[in-house]
């Protein structure tokens, strides 16, 4: 954790942030709508893609980078190969927290500045963008586990993050066809949505902008969803670790 904070990329990224939240701001005064609800919704869509970048850069290629400098043999030898699994994945999951938080406090104060609204359901976006990601950063890790290689990697990881926003989309539009539609191909999409994971589940956007209470039942599918998810992904990572040859 220290060390991703002194890094350039770290400060990079975090400038990076701040210009897309002030650029949510800027977009917010051409509107002729809503200004806190421009703010939100364009701000958290900064959040996503920053978080996107951080699970990439802070999360895989750090991996990649201590294997390259054989880094990771000497750590190895030290600890269990399950243990670095999770040491390397609460860094990252502690960098996707920071950055977070930070993307949910400055959103906050400009909604309550150029839109006059505290909005504080701002919290539960936190939340669930870091559920996201971290979840997100469990499926890297597994990837780098497999032994696949960082450009490869990077690249599966952002179509998983956008199938994974898509699958509920598909599986709708294949019901609306009715009897037009392929049934082999609903089954499909449905199988691939059941492996792959949901991220819908933690897409509470509407809810949020609007100021509507979150449905309990839905905000416990989606905690027990992504930790039971998340111990898959981190234990499977950790035994094909365990099982490869470095």
């Amino acid at each position: 954790m220290i060390e991703s904070l002194r890094e350039r990329v770290f400060i990079g990224l975090l400038f990076f942030l701040l210009f897309l939240l002030g650029f949510a701001a800027y977009l917010s005064t051409l509107s002729l709508g809503d200004t806190a609800r421009v703010i939100q919704n364009s701000g958290m869509a900064g959040m996503a893609l920053i978080c996107l970048l951080v699970t990439i850069l802070f999360g895989a290629f750090s991996l990649y980078r201590e294997e390259e400098r054989n880094e990771l043999y000497v750590i190895l030898n030290r600890v269990p190969r399950t243990t670095y699994i999770l040491g390397r994945f609460s860094g990252t999951a502690m960098v996707i927290v920071v950055f977070s938080l930070i993307s949910g406090s400055t959103l906050f104060l400009l909604t309550l500045i150029f839109g006059g609204v505290p909005a504080f359901g701002l919290a539960w976006a936190v939340l669930w963008n870091i559920c996201e990601f971290t979840l997100l950063a469990g499926v890297a890790f597994l990837f780098y586990a497999l032994g696949i290689g960082f450009t490869l990697n990077a690249i599966m990881v952002i179509g998983i993050f956008i199938i994974g926003h898509s699958m509920s989309e598909a599986i709708e539009s294949f019901i609306a066809l009715g009897r037009f539609g392929s049934p082999l191909h609903l089954q499909s999409v449905k199988i691939i949505s059941y492996l792959l994971p949901n991220f819908d589940l933690f897409d509470f956007r509407l809810e949020i902008i609007h100021h509507e209470s979150l449905p309990l039942k839905r905000v416990i599918l989606a905690l027990v969803y992504w930790f039971s998810y998340l111990a898959t992904l981190l234990t499977g990572a950790g035994l094909c670790l365990k099982n490869r040859d470095l």
